[in-house]
């Protein structure tokens, strides 16, 4: 018999033996899942980080950017599947198990507080179900839009269009590949796309400026004496990733890029 302990509570035990046994335990108790949430979203951030930086590429014009992406698609090849493959691992466990934790929360309080005393909590705090649950939906729709490319289509006048798909750029170096560059401009030159994208930015600041510190705080990473370096550090995080992410929109719609 195996034994996980909960940091909050008795210990668990489990009829099995060994390490998966313990694994088994430990993550099935409300505190393991909470971690899973934290490792998850902090990993998520990650990519958050790595993707913008990416993106701003379209400040350099189009060679870079399409050089980049070529790179990201044929260059890695397999590996860039791997890592789409982790991502959206994360992205499914990160939004099911907090769903769950919510699900078991409201079961064990079935009537509300009569006197719900949340003045300290923000309201990044109180809404982290609802931004999450709204970003969830956008990156739906962010991939319906940008990889699988079946939400717009570049406007050629006089009622002609053109997919996305077929958008061509010819590199410094005689290779043709996918223009993507013209994608993103094609993209945030529509208004209605540009506003979802604005408030889908919006929504992950506010989800992200809470959620990076309560992450390192449920980690055991900060206590709270360096609670404040820790809202700090989420509030910068959250705060690089929303000017950067707007600055691409805001270049492409004052033609700033063209």
């Amino acid at each position: 018999m195996s034994a996980a302990i909960n940091p909050k509570g008795a210990h668990v035990y489990t009829k099995e033996s060994g390490p998966n046994a313990w694994v088994s335990a430990y993550f099935g108790s409300s505190v393991g899942q909470k971690i899973l949430v934290a490792l998850t979203g902090l990993g998520l951030v990650g990519f958050l980080v790595g993707h913008m930086i990416g993106n701003l590429k379209v400040f350099s014009g189009p060679e870079s950017l399409n050089k980049y992406a070529y790179f990201l698609k044929h260059d890695i090849g397999a590996l860039l599947w791997i890592a789409r493959a982790g991502l959206l691992g994360m992205f499914f466990l990160h939004l099911t198990i907090t769903l769950r934790l919510q699900a078991l929360s409201t079961a064990a309080r079935p009537i509300g507080y009569r006197n719900r005393r949340s003045a300290q909590a923000s309201t990044a705090s109180k809404t982290m179900l609802y931004t999450g649950l709204v970003i969830a939906a956008f990156t739906v729709f962010h991939l319906a839009h940008y990889t699988f490319m079946v939400v717009h289509q570049v406007d050629l006048g006089n009622g002609m269009s053109k997919s996305y798909a077929d958008l061509t750029y010819t590199l410094a170096d005689g290779k043709v590949v996918h223009d993507v560059y013209s994608m993103v401009i094609a993209g945030f030159t529509t208004p209605w796309i540009s506003g979802l994208y604005v408030v889908a930015q919006l929504l992950l600041f506010v989800h992200l400026s809470h959620g990076i510190a309560s992450a390192l705080r449920t980690l055991g990473l900060v206590g709270k004496r360096f609670a404040p370096a820790a809202m700090a550090l989420a509030w910068g995080t959250a705060g690089t990733i929303l000017i950067g992410n707007l600055a691409i929109v805001a270049a492409v719609q004052f033609g700033w890029v063209k």
